[in-house]
């Protein structure tokens, strides 16, 4: 939810920042989520980024349908229902602590 390896994992669509690991938990980028202005489409929006950037695994809080869709249509993994931190799930994940998801973990928004 932060800028920082401290900082919280969140919902892939309303995360602030992406983080991009090359590898490693210590290589690794940060960049806007550009899908941050309110609207339907944030999580195929923050998918397609993803997909561009050419990533294998996403990790994160929560995934919805459509962005969870789009990421397996190309072949990338899910690790949802992560907590903590950013450092702390990606230390889960390269020692293979995280199950992949089968599916969205998030439904939407009821009211």
């Amino acid at each position: 939810m932060g800028s920082t390896l401290d900082d919280k994992v969140g919902p892939l669509a309303r995360s602030p920042y992406l983080f991009l690991f090359e590898g490693s938990p210590d290589k690794f980028s940060v960049v806007e989520n550009p899908s941050r202005p309110p609207g339907t489409e944030r999580g195929i929006m923050t998918a397609k980024v993803l997909v561009e950037k050419k990533v294998d695994t996403v990790i994160t809080g929560t995934i919805g349908r459509r962005a969870y869709n789009a990421l397996n249509e190309e072949g990338i993994s899910v690790k949802a229902g992560c907590s903590g931190s950013v450092l702390q799930a990606v230390r889960k994940c390269a020692s293979g602590e995280l199950e992949e998801c089968k599916g969205a973990t998030f439904a939407g928004y009821i009211g």
